[in-house]
């Protein structure tokens, strides 16, 4: 048995003990003006400088050999970025308004959207956190021990550390999938059937637990990222203090190379990135948690 997402009231029973707030209903026209500015125009152009960069960057790592474990770990977090950019790209188009309001369409774009785009987004978006957390990691490491790091983080270890992360994280992905489909509803707005997002009833907690699920996959490695971030930094002023008061032969044989210094700071960018970009999601996944009905589809949706 399915039913109409839009007629569909959030789980939490505490929801159904609220009036509807005023202070969620944001005004048509700045909605209108947000969602043009920041999803129709911007996602949309910085998508397509990332599929560009993403490109550039496979084909480098590509001519540059799959022999070295960093560059395995570069490849993957590309090749996941670029297909993280291009469903940004459908996120921006499906949520531009004139389409949205067009009679003529047959899909209502924001529930198709959210299903194809949108909840794919966000675990690509896991997908690269974990794939960050494992570089970082590695990069301490080979700080910590240089000299021993590459006995057993070798490029086939890394190979199957990534699936492994692909794994993790596309497993609870299938649960929202059992959760919502696509099917056609009725359009209230045009008094037509669209192709729209249905849930099946008999599977409501589903989406309960795959929430929890990828709310838990998101909150890991941001801690992970902060955490090792902040090992990395302490252990390269370390070694930058050390290095300035160390002249002997021995110590010069035991620095890194320079390769591995940059990327190093490669990966501590990234790191820092991905704790910046990751900040305000964190904090609307956490507000989800604390705040009865901030969930799509429900009394704060039009936030």
């Amino acid at each position: 048995m399915t039913v109409n997402i839009s007629s569909w009231w959030p789980i939490s029973s505490a929801i159904n003990q609220l009036s509807s707030p005023k202070l969620s209903d944001v005004s048509d026209n700045i909605r209108e003006i947000f969602e043009v500015v920041n999803m129709s125009v911007l996602t949309c152009v910085i998508s397509m400088l990332g599929i560009v960069s993403n490109i550039i960057n496979i084909v480098v790592f590509y001519k540059q050999g799959m022999k070295s474990t960093v560059n395995i770990s570069f490849m993957a977090l590309s090749i996941t970025d670029l297909i993280n950019v291009l469903l940004m790209v459908w996120v921006s188009i499906s949520s531009f308004p004139a389409l949205n309001s067009s009679p003529d369409i047959v899909i209502n774009p924001k529930e198709v959207n959210y299903l194809t785009g949108g909840f794919s987004h966000g675990c690509l978006a896991r997908i690269i956190a974990w794939i960050t957390v494992y570089m970082t990691a590695e990069r301490c490491l080979c700080i910590a021990m240089p000299l021993k790091v590459k006995r057993f983080i070798t490029p086939r270890r890394t190979l199957l550390v990534m699936i492994a992360i692909y794994l993790h994280i596309v497993g609870p992905m299938t649960l929202e999938y059992m959760y919502f489909n696509l099917g056609w509803i009725h359009s209230p707005q045009f008094y037509k059937s669209v192709v729209g997002l249905v849930v099946s009833v008999d599977n409501n907690q589903l989406d309960e637990v795959s929430f929890i699920l990828m709310s838990v996959l998101m909150m890991s490695p941001f801690t992970l990222v902060i955490f090792l971030t902040i090992t990395l930094i302490v252990q390269l002023r370390k070694m930058s203090r050390w290095r300035t008061l160390s002249i002997s032969k021995e110590n010069q044989y035991n620095r890194l190379s320079l390769k591995d210094r940059i990327a190093i700071r490669t990966v501590l960018v990234i790191a820092c990135v991905l704790i910046l970009t990751f900040t305000p999601g964190l904090i609307l996944c956490s507000m989800c948690f604390m705040v009865p009905g901030f969930v799509i589809y429900s009394l704060w949706s039009r936030l």
